[in-house]
């Protein structure tokens, strides 16, 4: 979980991971180590799961507006409303 977390928190600091992240997120999440379900929700941006996988909400949230994900789309996530 720590590198899961370093990951969202290096997004979330830094501009030009996160661009990174969107253009290609497949070596990001390798350097990193994140694997399974973990790297399908990561790759999906699945917040809904990410949540329910036990990510720590906070870093969920501000990697998701560093990574420009519209606030009322990952609301929406979140409730269960939109995948």
């Amino acid at each position: 979980m720590y590198s899961l977390h370093k990951l969202l928190w290096d997004i979330r600091k830094d501009p030009d991971l996160a661009e990174r992240y969107l253009a290609d997120p497949d070596p990001i999440l390798d350097s990193y180590g994140i694997a399974g379900g973990d790297r399908a929700a990561m790759r999906g941006l699945d917040f809904k799961s990410m949540h329910e996988r036990g990510f720590n909400p906070y870093l969920i949230y501000f990697c998701a507006i560093q990574l420009k994900v519209d606030r009322a789309d990952y609301y929406a996530q979140i409730r269960g409303e939109k995948n």
